[in-house]
């Protein structure tokens, strides 16, 4: 039971920082340097903690209860946002003659994350070592996103006009998906680990980044 709590315990801070520095880096949009190394240090962080909520601490501690599909999918879901920041950050400017490369690797920079976030999500619903309904959160959470991503599709798609209108929604519903992931899930594991001390139930770990 004390390697689930501190598993948890340890997963929820790592989110809950993922997702304070992930706000941080808005007061650094002038210092290309500081956004890049703040979104660095987020991927880090949201890499550390899916990795060790997956894994666990203890076999008891895994939300996936280290089961080889949940694992594999967790750490896709923990490891794409830090190599999707790499990638950017190396590649740099694209010329004209990339546009296939680049075409191909913004489809697959959608797709992947997605199907293993549902893959990932259902395998912590299934294993059941969160506690219910708890186990579905991280099912929610990638459900919230997927809309608050389409809305504004849809808005552009049926007014045009009227998005243009509104240049702040697509960045305030992007903030309110990455919160729901990172604080939301993160605050969730913090107070389940310490419910967990008590003996009453345990906690799940976070799906769907970014």
């Amino acid at each position: 039971m004390q390697g689930r709590r501190a598993t948890w315990l340890a997963g929820g801070i790592g989110l809950v920082g993922c997702g304070v520095v992930g706000m941080l880096r808005g007061s650094f949009l002038g210092a290309p340097g500081a956004t890049a190394a703040l979104s660095l240090l987020a991927d880090l962080l949201w890499a550390a903690a899916v990795l060790l909520l997956a894994v666990g601490l203890s076999r008891e501690g895994s939300v996936v209860a280290r089961r080889p599909l949940g694992m594999a999918s967790a750490a896709i879901v923990a490891l794409w946002p830090l190599t999707h920041s790499i990638v950017n950050l190396l590649a740099g400017p694209w010329a004209p003659d990339q546009a296939d490369a680049w075409l191909f690797w913004t489809y697959l920079s959608m797709v992947l994350p997605l199907l293993a976030g549902v893959i990932a999500a259902m395998q912590v619903a299934r294993a059941r070592v969160v506690p219910r309904p708890w186990n579905w959160a991280p099912l929610w959470v990638l459900v919230g996103q997927v809309v608050l991503w389409v809305l504004p599709q849809l808005i552009g798609v049926a007014a045009p006009d009227a998005l243009m209108q509104m240049p702040g929604l697509l960045s305030a519903l992007g903030t309110l998906g990455f919160l729901a992931g990172t604080l939301g899930l993160g605050i969730l594991a913090i107070v389940l680990a310490n419910r967990s001390r008590e003996g009453t139930v345990a906690v799940y770990p976070p799906s769907t980044s970014s």
